[in-house]
């Protein structure tokens, strides 16, 4: 379980590095770059990866992310769209390289 934790870990740096990299070097070019970080969304698609990672564990149920929330709930997809929307938009035009997380605190 480490290994793949720490390949886990690894993955998500490796990406935040690219999207900073990526956002300073094409800064010049008028481009901006920015990375959305969500947390867990119970969706269709997660609930069913949730049930085959708890078949593969043994049965072990996925932990409940509203208990894990600072915010006391879960996320929606419109709450990780509400994000992207402000990185698209005129509001976030001076920023570039930035990761924001969409998690309800989880990180923090």
């Amino acid at each position: 379980m480490a290994a793949e934790r720490l390949a886990t870990v690894g993955s998500k740096h490796a990406v935040r590095g690219v999207t900073r990299e990526m956002g300073l070097e094409l800064a010049p070019l008028g481009i901006r770059v920015l990375g959305v970080a969500p947390s867990y969304v119970p969706t269709e698609g997660s609930m069913i990866a949730a049930a085959a990672a708890a078949e593969l564990c043994g049965d072990v149920p996925p932990t409940d992310p509203m208990r894990l929330s600072p915010i006391g709930r879960a996320g929606v997809p419109d709450d990780t769209a509400r994000v992207v929307l402000f990185c698209a938009s005129d509001l976030s035009t001076l920023m570039t390289g930035s990761t924001l997380l969409a998690d309800g605190g989880v990180t923090a």
